[in-house]
């Protein structure tokens, strides 16, 4: 089992190799999703990029088509952006929300 640490949430949660961090945020209740995007949202394609959160610590798959096109922007400003409708969790993570 691997632990992901939601920051903003003082929550840390225990995960089986290659489950989806959209997933299973939502699964234990944890708002990933800021303001209007928790009812308007993209149910996990990557397309809306609402579910962009920062990984602070641990390895993440490289950055797919979808996330380098959505994110262009903001990598910028944050090389940390992921979307997590796209992160397979691979190790221990520490991830802060709404950013």
């Amino acid at each position: 089992m691997l632990e992901v640490n939601f920051e903003n949430h003082n929550r840390t949660l225990k995960v089986e190799p290659g489950t989806n961090l959209r997933e299973a945020a939502i699964a234990n209740k944890l708002g990933i999703y800021a303001h209007i995007f928790k009812l308007l949202n993209c149910r996990g394609r990557g397309l809306c990029a609402s579910c962009r959160v920062e990984i602070t610590s641990g390895q993440v798959p490289e950055r797919n088509e979808v996330e380098n096109k959505n994110l262009a922007k903001a990598l910028k400003k944050n090389p940390n952006l992921r979307l997590a409708c796209q992160i397979s969790v691979e190790d221990n993570l520490v991830v802060r929300t709404h950013v």
